[in-house]
């Protein structure tokens, strides 16, 4: 083995290859995945610039010797040119089969920074091939058989890669002078093969005549028809072209199988040995081993002819040999989400006074997690935390949708949201209401890739909107009759605390006699009571009850207003909370939220958690109404549901209102499963769990391929048995810098300027009491603190920290002082 590392061409891969002779591949779930017996592989090593972060993996026989010259295969990862890795299972696939086959197989990284990488990621990919030619004699491959793979994107280059060799516009040589950037057979996977006549694609994978635009570049099909041409492979294939094996699914969403279609013609037209296999069924994304097909044997068949000279041509069967897995057999998913629900429905206790027999009687049927937080208790953050798997402390993503769009590429990168993934993996994906902040999607352009149908958003008429006073968004709508109370008593001035409101509606003070929840169930119940030929994911996000707390009236008219009771707080409840707590406290509006609601009258405080009491019967209701449609459709058996709340709500604990907070009443949330043949029922796990969790537990439960970067944990074992103990504590942010951990027993509260909140729970549920400065308290402050991150990240699209106006207000108080109901 040795002197495999002693000669090199380049020097920098000398030391690389030493170091990462022995080490593993990473694979889609974060960690490393050992190589299977037979299989040597080597991580990480330099093929480009000694600077370049992209790297290879090299795949090879165990015990392979230089002597032996084996033909080689460069593999090319997909990922929509923007994003990608050289690990995912695809490629690990790829590269194992082909190492046990006896050959020398490389999966390669590449350019897919935005406005850098094209042509780039071409020339990356064909340094690729040069380094294997420059270094052939040490690495023991035969320079004149080396062909290139590749899965959509990456489908893509390898054909630009087999077709253009030598080709001085797209060829660099500057790293490798003199070497040949040829390859002898190329394998593409669903690829796009002409970026001018690619399709829109209906449900069904039909194409719809309409065409497509390209994240390969940042003009557009009318600003660079020069660009578009040149990259689409089919135009540069003549009759010397190398034996192409082009592979598509029938069913795939994403590219058009008419895009290979026109390619085999072409390569029929010219004369190219080539074979066209279609996938009865399969869509986009694949391995060539998968659960429901093992495409490998033909693959190799076409290399060894081509590569080896084994035989005349590959053998590819002629009859179907793939036989699909019955995805019947794999549950639907039923996605509820709910906006602000906190602990108050009656199983979770919060509130007893709750009306909620829909949800009680669902919790019956499953697992109840009844310590569940969210990473961060804001709606755009939590949800995009859930979607994507990421917490806010890893990916940036505190709260703004804007940068959370400009920053998608670089903080996703090849992983994808939730939705996405199921899509990829043979569901058809439907959402309705409000999954994301904006409702079904906060990335418009990427809204297709998340969902193959969409529900109706709800119109409201200006007379209605007008209640409102400007509020964002008309799924929040309608306002009370005589509009938000903050501002008729307060003035113009409170027009930022209008969602401060609530109020019993009538028919005529809806759109067309409905509220907008009403709507998403009855889309929901359609959608469910249809005939699928393919599981479902269906992702229903209710609305309520998120303010303002409007509801029909007969919701209202459940509870008694003189008995309601508000939340117990201590007169001295702020006096041990450090300045930063206060100044998340103190909200939006002049003189602060709970000031200026308690002054409104001496009943509003009252009156407002009758509000919020009614939408939460309201949306238990429309629950109630799925949760039926359900039980009298096929899917009943075969459906797994999830119901979870993005944050909780404060309605006057700590002094609060809104979320927006590191205290309990602002993070816990209910969080519930039902799996076919894992849960039991009425069974409740009281271990703390995140939101990050549902990502994992849905993969798992669905037998699903794990995905890469998520960085909560799979709740399966939990859903077979409650009882079953978690270690790990939950971590959640406020804005940057700002941290709670939440055990089984306590919450630490870590402030960006070192102030500290302890509580136990559960002798101290409300939170009253901080615990932070007493002696005692420091060996479990000390365990805690450990799982606050060191360097969380920054804002996405910040480089440095400038503060807020969290920083600012307190800033503001140590030259005026504190607010007296704050202190």
């Amino acid at each position: 083995m040795k002197s495999l590392f002693m000669n090199l061409k380049r020097p920098f891969l000398a030391l690389t290859l030493l170091l990462l002779c022995f080490s593993s591949v990473q694979g889609q779930t974060g960690e490393e995945r050992e190589a299977p017996d037979g299989v040597e592989i080597r991580r990480d090593v330099t093929f480009l610039a000694a600077d370049r972060e992209e790297k290879l993996d090299v795949y090879q026989p165990a015990g392979h010797s230089k002597e032996e010259r084996l033909p080689a295969v460069v593999i090319i990862h997909g990922g929509g040119w923007v994003r990608g890795d050289k690990g995912r299972e695809r490629e690990f696939v790829s590269g194992t089969m082909l190492a046990k086959a006896g050959y020398v197989a490389i999966s390669i990284n590449y350019e897919t920074r935005k406005h850098r990488r094209w042509p780039n990621n071409l020339h990356d990919c064909k340094n690729a091939v040069r380094w294997l030619r420059a270094n052939a004699e040490e690495l023991g491959v035969d320079s004149e058989n080396i062909g290139v793979i590749g899965g959509s994107a990456g489908g893509h280059l390898a054909l630009m890669v087999a077709y253009t060799a030598g080709n001085a516009d797209l060829s660099s040589e500057e790293l490798y002078p003199g070497v040949s950037d040829s390859v002898k057979a190329c394998v593409d996977m669903y690829g796009i093969t002409n970026l001018l006549t690619r399709k829109q694609l209906d449900d069904e994978g039909i194409p719809t005549g309409e065409l497509k635009e390209h994240r390969l570049f940042a003009q557009t099909r009318e600003e660079a028809p020069g660009l578009w041409r040149r990259a689409s492979p089919v135009n540069y294939v003549t009759s010397k072209s190398p034996p192409t094996f082009v592979i598509h699914g029938t069913r795939d969403d994403i590219v058009d199988v008419d895009q290979s279609k026109e390619l085999y013609e072409k390569l029929q037209k010219e004369g190219v040995e080539s074979t066209l296999r279609l996938v009865e069924g399969a869509k986009h994304a694949w391995a060539l081993k998968s659960k429901n097909f093992d495409l490998r044997p033909e693959v190799l068949s076409f290399f060894d002819a081509h590569l080896k000279g084994q035989d005349s041509k590959p053998q590819v069967k002629e009859e179907a040999s793939v036989i699909l897995r019955d995805n019947k057999k794999r549950p639907n998913v039923l996605f509820i989400a709910v906006d602000d629900l906190n602990d108050w429905g009656g199983s979770l206790g919060g509130n007893k006074a709750a009306i909620t027999p829909n949800m009680d009687r669902l919790f019956k049927e499953g697992v109840l997690f009844s310590n569940a937080h969210c990473s961060q208790a804001i709606c755009s953050a939590s949800r995009n935390s859930i979607l994507s798997g990421l917490h806010p402390s890893s990916s940036g993503w505190y709260g703004s949708t804007k940068t959370m769009q400009n920053s998608y590429e670089d903080v996703m990168g090849e992983h994808t949201m939730l939705p996405q993934y199921f899509k990829e993996n043979g569901y058809k994906t439907m959402a309705v209401g409000k999954i994301y902040h904006a409702g079904v999607s906060d990335y418009k352009e990427r809204t297709d890739d998340f969902w193959h149908e969409t529900g109706p958003k709800y119109s409201v008429r200006g007379e209605l909107r007008k209640r409102g006073d400007g509020y964002g968004g008309t799924k929040f709508y309608p306002f009370p009759k005589g509009g938000s109370q903050m501002v008729a008593h307060y003035g113009e001035d409170y027009a930022d605390g209008n969602s401060l409101s609530y109020g019993p509606l009538d028919r005529e003070d809806m759109p067309d006699g409905r509220m907008y929840d009403e709507i998403i169930a009855e889309w929901a119940c359609e959608r469910i009571s249809e005939e699928q030929e393919e599981p479902f994911f269906l992702a229903v996000g209710f609305v309520r009850p998120h303010a303002p707390f409007t509801a029909p009236r007969e919701f209202f008219d459940l509870y008694d207003l003189d008995a309601i009771e508000i939340p117990s707080v201590p007169d001295d409840e702020m006096s041990d909370v450090p300045m930063l707590g206060k100044a998340i406290s103190y909200g939006r509006l002049k003189g602060g939220d709970h000031y200026a609601v308690k002054n409104l009258s001496d009943t509003f405080w009252q009156e407002m958690v009758y509000g919020y009491l009614a939408s939460v019967s309201f949306v238990d209701a429309q629950i109630g109404k799925v949760m039926e449609a359900l039980e009298k459709s096929g899917h009943a058996d075969n459906t797994l549901i999830v119901l979870w709340s993005d944050h909780g709500q404060h309605l006057g604990e700590k002094r609060k209102w809104r979320k927006q907070s590191l205290w309990e009443e602002a993070t816990r949330v209910p969080l519930f499963f039902k799996a076919p043949g894992m849960t039991r029922g009425g069974e409740v796990c009281d271990e703390v769990v995140s939101l990050l969790d549902i990502y994992p537990t849905l993969l798992d439960a669905c037998e699903l391929p794990a995905a890469s970067k998520l960085q909560g944990q799979s709740l399966t074992p939990f859903l077979k048995d409650p009882e079953k103990d978690r270690e790990e504590p939950v971590l959640m942010s406020w804005r940057y810098g700002n941290h709670a951990v939440r055990s089984k027993d306590w919450r630490y509260i870590q402030y960006r300027d070192g102030t500290e909140e302890l509580y136990r729970h559960p002798q101290d549920s409300g939170e009253h009491r901080n615990l932070a400065n007493r002696p005692e308290s420091q060996e479990v402050i000390q365990s805690l603190k450990k799982w606050i991150p060191k360097k969380p990240a920054l804002p996405s699209g910040d480089t440095e920290w400038g503060g807020d106006k969290l920083d600012r207000r307190v800033k503001e108080w140590e030259e005026s002082g504190v607010p007296e109901w704050l202190k």
